[in-house]
């Protein structure tokens, strides 16, 4: 993550220096605003009084969104102390959607393990049982794939000068395969797939999927996510694009939008920022 933590401040100072009345018009000058914001305010009495009272199963929200970052050893950064347990309790409801359909579930993108933690963890307030069986993770665990003209986005220049154009570079917010291996031990028969998509698809039975949890970040991978896994989707199956409002990575919308508006897919867009198709 110190990767990522410098870049973030090196676009602050750029917005900074530029003195531009506009710059707080761009996405990612208006999230480096709230970043500062976040760091000053009560955000663990703001996260209390929103969701202290929403439960998964026996869990409060909460407490299975920490569990899930102790078993990843993952932290959240102010900016994220409300977006990360909003965005969680949805997936989680897609999730539990999705068990009481056939067909197999999937993560691409799984970086430390915390989303994959979580799932499993809130399907076993379902079924006491659970051992994960039937959740694939896919990942390199090398990181970001290279990104391409799709993936940049705008910040302001100095002063009097154009707008810059940036993506984050192949390799950031890497892990290790051990993190999310570590992250979901309780489980294990979750299923992993190491390797670049589209690649890594061939190694994955064939079958048909009830859920898949797009976090691959950029826009190639994005739409060989959805290219695979769309046409493979179950009746009342569920696809989650998490990337989709992220100011980071604009590619993952490029990418999601391209593919929905060639094919007339319908999905819905919620104010986390995360995309679905529910398949109907």
């Amino acid at each position: 993550m110190s990767m990522l933590s410098g870049f973030l401040r090196s676009l602050w100072r750029s917005q900074r220096r530029s003195g531009d009345p506009e710059a707080d018009e761009f996405p990612v000058a208006r999230q480096q605003i709230a970043k500062r914001a976040h760091a000053r305010a009560p955000m663990a009495e703001h996260a209390r009084i929103l969701f202290d009272d929403i439960r998964v199963g026996e869990w409060r929200l909460p407490e299975i969104v920490a569990r899930a970052l102790a078993d990843s050893d993952a932290l959240v950064p102010p900016l994220k102390a409300l977006h990360r347990p909003l965005a969680s309790y949805l997936l989680v409801r897609y999730y539990l959607h999705a068990l009481a359909l056939q067909g197999a579930r999937a993560e691409c993108g799984v970086f430390q393990g915390t989303s994959a933690s979580l799932l499993c963890h809130a399907a076993r307030t379902v079924d006491a049982a659970h051992d994960g069986s039937g959740l694939h993770l896919i990942d390199s665990f090398e990181g970001l794939s290279a990104p391409g003209e799709q993936d940049r986005f705008s910040l302001p220049g100095a002063a009097g000068a154009p707008a810059q154009r940036s993506a984050l570079p192949q390799g950031s917010l890497s892990a290790a395969e051990e993190y999310a291996r570590r992250a979901v031990r309780e489980f294990p028969g979750v299923a992993f797939h190491k390797g670049w998509i589209p690649q890594v698809f061939g190694a994955l039975p064939a079958q048909q999927w009830s859920f898949v949890h797009i976090d691959v970040d950029h826009y190639q991978p994005t739409y060989d996510c959805l290219a695979y896994f769309q046409p493979r989707l179950v009746r009342g199956g569920v696809i989650v694009c998490d990337d989709f409002g992220a100011p980071l990575f604009p590619g993952a919308a490029r990418a999601w939008t391209r593919y929905c508006g060639e094919r007339d897919l319908a999905f819905a867009v919620l104010d986390t920022g995360q995309a679905v198709i529910l398949n109907l």
